[in-house]
């Protein structure tokens, strides 16, 4: 059960059957840019994708998604270092809404491009990921070191983007499965970690170690009450039916937990996604 690795690909489970996740995978924003995409009533999209596998394979799925929605992705564009390229070609192709999958080093280059391309301001919409570090563009700006990218330039570019990820704790004000709310659960972990760094999993994590607390106990149950011989302890990686049983009670999961509403589909984490518009 991993509470930190969001890759698509531990999701193939011909490759990874026992493999559970608390935190969503990269693609779980793609249904929600569909919603939101449908909410807005736009209907001609294009795609910008650092060429990493790790960003390809959020728009691979992002094209399934999209597929048969009457949404058209009408240019598809990638760049391994320098953007602007695939930028005016987007322009060239009258994109207004581009969906980008780029780091926090390659957006500020985007945005740049984007300035010079004159491919911002309220007739556009970048929607971009949402993970990047608060305040990326002050590292990633200065790294761009170059005369025609200003930093006041790169900020007007990037005036109202929209950051797409998943929400790291729940802002619902109720109480989780430890008595505690989320927020609740927040103060106490900032008191706890002093002046460690926070870790935008450690919701995850807690939640994770619930999880399989809640396996173990209905694993416990189902032994209890079919046989009477053996018990939790005799587990060892051969023994296939209790490995059975502790994949169906992991399976039947569903908990309300500081990060949300913890169920999964096919191991995967069913999580909330969240919207944030850069002003």
């Amino acid at each position: 059960l991993s509470f930190a690795a969001t890759t698509p690909e531990l999701a193939d489970k011909k490759k990874y059957p026992y493999f559970f996740r608390t935190v969503p995978s990269d693609n779980a924003v793609n249904p929600a840019i569909l919603k939101l995409l449908k909410h807005f009533k736009w209907k001609r999209v294009g795609t910008l994708t650092q060429d990493i596998q790790r960003f390809s394979e959020v728009r691979n799925d992002l094209t399934g998604v999209l597929y048969g929605e009457d949404i058209e992705i009408s240019d598809t564009e990638s760049f391994s270092n320098d953007p602007c390229t695939s930028v005016k070609k987007l322009k060239g192709n009258d994109v207004r809404i581009i969906l980008g999958q780029f780091n926090e080093e390659m957006a500020a280059k985007v945005f740049c491009c984007a300035f010079n391309a004159q491919m911002y301001g309220p007739k556009y919409q970048w929607i971009i990921p949402g993970w990047y570090q608060t305040f990326w563009w002050e590292k990633a700006i200065p790294k761009l070191n170059s005369s025609h990218c200003l930093s006041t330039n790169v900020l007007s570019a990037m005036e109202g983007y929209i950051g797409v990820d998943f929400e790291p704790l729940s802002s619902k004000q109720i109480k989780t499965i430890s008595g505690r709310t989320p927020q609740q659960y927040e103060e106490e972990y900032d008191q706890r970690r002093g002046n460690v760094e926070p870790s935008k999993f450690h919701g995850f994590a807690y939640d994770g170690i619930w999880v399989i607390a809640k396996t173990l106990q209905q694993a416990m149950k189902i032994l209890n009450a079919t046989n009477k011989n053996q018990k939790i302890e005799d587990f060892n990686y051969t023994n296939r039916e209790l490995g059975k049983i502790f994949l169906d009670a992991m399976n039947q999961t569903s908990f309300f937990g500081v990060t949300g509403q913890v169920m999964f589909r096919n191991g995967e984490r069913m999580g909330t996604i969240k919207f944030t518009q850069f002003q």
